[in-house]
């Protein structure tokens, strides 16, 4: 893949990415503030997330009948079915989102107080 002037790969490091590599600090004095303006990042996906529950929740209610048929019917409970699955998948991403936000708030508060220089786990 060529490098162009808006490309994130670097030859140069292995794990592909310009900048990036794990465990490794650059600029130690703006770690607390890269990762606070990351959690903020996070809080407002977070709320792009529950915003879309909500369009979900909202969809499924106000969904106009398919008819009286018994297809129909079967149409629409299936549609109704997909989007409670949406909303929960939508809630259950901004929940884990803002989980997430504030690990990334807990680290630069303990990189400011400790030194903190290792790595954040994430759940899977």
């Amino acid at each position: 893949m060529p490098e162009g002037r808006g490309s994130r790969i670097d030859s140069d490091n292995p794990d592909g990415f310009a900048g990036l590599r794990p465990g490794v600090i650059r600029a130690p004095g703006k770690q607390p503030e890269r990762l606070r303006a990351g959690a903020d990042l996070l809080d407002q996906a977070a709320a792009a997330d529950d915003k879309a529950a909500g369009r979900f929740a909202e969809a499924r209610v106000e969904s106009t009948p398919f008819g009286i048929s018994p297809q129909a019917r079967e149409l629409a409970a299936r549609w109704a079915a997909a989007l409670a699955a949406r909303e929960a998948d939508a809630r259950v991403l901004g929940d884990a989102t803002s989980d997430l936000a504030g690990r990334l708030r807990m680290a630069a508060e303990s990189t400011r107080s400790t030194g903190f220089r290792g790595r954040i786990a994430v759940a899977p």
